[in-house]
């Protein structure tokens, strides 16, 4: 708006606050990930011995348990969403494939692209993949060939 005496609409409010809120959101998360990339890379120059280093750096490679619980979760979770929505919209198809399908992939862009960690990245992706996945095979099971 380059007047002050002009008035926005509702669709234009709505996508000034959407456009603030991601800012917003982005920045918060990006500044979280710059302290803790400092204090990591503190942690590492501080520690008593090369070995000592080592250790803290392949223990952030390998991840933790945890970790693979919750991509694993996220995963299953994803397969099981995309052919329960599947099912509830009836089985969708254009040209053989489920709309449905088409929005897992959402979320593998988002894991693409956010500035988050491996692991996170990692259960967005698998968790959109399979979303797609068990939207599409949904339908397919027991059906005539």
């Amino acid at each position: 708006m380059s007047n002050s005496d002009e008035t926005w609409s509702a669709g234009e409010m709505l996508g000034n606050a959407e456009n603030s809120i991601g800012t917003v959101m982005r920045t918060a998360v990006d500044d979280y990930y710059k302290g803790q990339d400092l204090d990591t890379a503190q942690a590492i120059r501080g520690a008593a011995s090369d070995t000592e280093a080592r250790i803290m750096i392949t223990a952030m490679r390998q991840g933790r348990w945890q970790d693979l619980v919750l991509v694993a979760g996220v995963t299953t979770v994803g397969a099981v969403m995309g052919a329960t929505i599947q099912r509830f919209l009836n089985d969708p198809r254009v040209q053989g494939v489920s709309p449905v399908a088409l929005l897992g992939f959402i979320s593998v862009i988002a894991g693409l692209a956010a500035p988050v960690s491996v692991v996170g990245r990692a259960a967005l992706v698998a968790g959109g993949a399979t979303y797609a996945a068990g939207a599409q095979l949904f339908g397919w099971k027991g059906k005539e060939p």
